[in-house]
């Protein structure tokens, strides 16, 4: 609600002189992030890093249960002090597990603001550029906003622009 009352405030406050338009424009910035081209490359990098770290998770977390099993079954045959070290081996193997899972959550985490974080910076400046161009008075974040009209939406141009502008970019990289 607040948010709402603040764009109404910006919006006379920043109303031009009787006569001048007032040209608002509207855009989508998760739909610009995840449609572009960029964005599309960086989800399937993203999660291929994903899967990697899963699998190897995976692998740790099924040799634990085994380590389990085996420890149940072998525990009743083993010496007292034996069976107190292999539990004790036991523990800290599941407590690194979840230390390294926890680890990998964060850094993923971490990686995804980093990549999102980049593409949002050169979308602002896109966006900048089509509010020149296109005159706008202001371009606000759809997702603040209970309704707008489609007309206003300049996600698909902010798009087609940032594509644009990162294909060139990544034909000079090559």
């Amino acid at each position: 609600m607040t948010r709402v009352c603040a764009v109404l405030l910006l919006t006379l406050l920043l109303t031009p002189a009787w006569g001048q338009e007032l040209k608002v424009g509207f855009v989508n910035l998760q739909r610009a992030i995840s449609l572009s081209e960029r964005g599309k490359s960086a989800r399937v990098q993203f999660q291929a890093s994903v899967k990697d770290k899963q699998d190897a998770l995976r692998k740790e977390q099924q040799a634990i249960e085994k380590e389990q099993r085996d420890l149940q079954k072998q525990g009743v045959l083993m010496k007292e002090s034996e069976r107190a070290k292999a539990q004790l081996r036991f523990q800290r193997r599941v407590r690194d597990y979840e230390r390294d899972k926890r680890d990998m959550q964060e850094e993923l985490a971490l990686r995804e603001r980093e990549i999102t974080d980049g593409i949002l910076k050169d979308l602002q400046k896109i966006i900048a550029e089509l509010g020149k161009t296109g005159k706008f008075t202001m371009i606000l974040e759809r997702s603040q906003l209970l309704y707008t009209d489609k007309g206003t939406d300049v996600t698909d141009d902010v798009i087609k622009l940032y594509n644009e502008r990162f294909k060139k970019t990544a034909d000079k990289d090559r």
